[in-house]
């Protein structure tokens, strides 16, 4: 039964001085099965590529509610409860550079989805903020991914998993 991956990409791109990471989305059986869809959606050099972290999602808790991921062709309704990526960032008094924390957020709409979000930000934080959720707009829906549309529906699922490691993608 296939299901949700994030997967923390690392690599390298011509312009950065430093290595880069980005957040993608892949739809598959096992980890190995999603390593074409990583690929592609890689921006930078191919040569080194790797995964610094993943996630197998089958659903999302929130609250006293548990939605379970399912996928299909068509798209879901517009009152359909959608899921969301929110990527917190944020600054500690003893270490350089932004901290970025992830968080699934289930809502009906981006501005709902945002403000779940503000009560999610770590209170060690200094100056935190909420960045780019997904894409310009600030906070878009997880619905498509590898040409299939999410649904979330109460009920059941096996928990997440998840590692952070260093997998090269051959």
């Amino acid at each position: 039964m296939p299901s949700l991956y994030m997967v923390m990409l690392g690599g390298r791109h011509a312009r950065a001085n430093t290595e880069v990471h980005d957040v993608v989305f892949a739809i598959g059986d096992d980890l190995k099965d999603i390593y074409p869809q990583l690929k592609a959606a890689w921006f930078g050099e191919q040569k080194g590529l790797h995964i610094d972290a993943w996630a197998k999602l089958n659903g999302v808790k929130q609250h006293a509610h548990s939605y379970k991921i399912e996928f299909a062709q068509h798209q879901p309704r517009h009152d359909d409860l959608k899921l969301f990526l929110i990527n917190l960032g944020g600054y500690c008094p003893d270490e350089f550079g932004e901290l970025h924390r992830y968080k699934f957020v289930v809502a009906q709409s981006a501005s709902e989805a945002k403000q779940q979000a503000k009560t999610l930000l770590p209170t060690f934080w200094q100056k935190g903020h909420t960045d780019r959720i997904l894409d310009i707009d600030d906070c878009i829906p997880v619905d498509h991914v590898a040409g299939r549309y999410l649904h979330l529906s109460e009920g059941t699922f096996i928990s997440t998993v998840w590692e952070n490691t260093y997998l090269i993608l051959e």
